[in-house]
């Protein structure tokens, strides 16, 4: 059952009150009521005498004309246009750069990846190509994390153009910065590649 929890209340309050002392605050109300209409009635010639006193003052002021704009000034608007221009070339190398670094973290992330994948591909038992020990592993790891970069700088396998994919759906989406636990359920649901 749907309830209007003021007029419900107001409804209780009064079936609790008193029934004289209910119809002397109707009474009251009433009274109050009535009398308000005339109260702002009585204003209103009030107002209408000081909008009269002010509008007399008004047309009493002597009007002064404007003064006449400044001829155009050519070397101000060619400065003007050089200033904007060289701003907003400003801009637009600020947001090329942070595409660049952006791109450069992508590519860095995606080399990273692809050296895991290349050095759990590259022979265990090769001691005569690497070395043996701990220089050896060295080694290994120095040549997957070389191919992974040049792998990546040659175009990769897509695993940038996916992450950035995928962070343009966030943002379209409105899930970018999104709760960790949201995310979680988001990822759930996108099938694994």
């Amino acid at each position: 059952m749907a309830i209007s929890p003021p007029s419900d209340i107001i409804l209780d309050v009064a079936r609790a009150a008193d029934p004289e002392r209910l119809k002397v605050a109707t009474a009251k109300l009433d009274q109050l009521a009535g009398t308000a209409g005339t109260a702002f009635a009585d204003l209103m010639p009030k107002a209408s005498e000081t909008g009269a006193a002010l509008t007399a003052l008004a047309d009493a002021t002597p009007v002064v004309d404007p003064a006449p704009s400044a001829p155009f000034d050519l070397h101000r608007a060619r400065l003007r246009l050089q200033n904007e221009t060289a701003l907003a070339s400003r801009v637009d190398g600020a947001a090329a750069a942070a595409g660049d670094r952006r791109s450069k973290a992508l590519e860095s992330f995606e080399a990273m990846v692809l050296s895991t994948f290349i050095g759990s591909m590259l022979p265990e038992g090769a001691e005569n190509v690497y070395g043996s020990g701990t220089a050896g592993d060295v080694w290994k790891s120095m040549l997957s994390d070389q191919l992974g970069k040049q792998m990546a700088k040659s175009g990769g396998i897509g695993i940038a153009d996916h992450l950035v994919a995928g962070h343009v759906a966030n943002l379209d989406a409105g899930t970018a910065g999104a709760p960790p636990l949201r995310l979680a359920a988001l990822l759930s649901t996108v099938p694994r590649i």
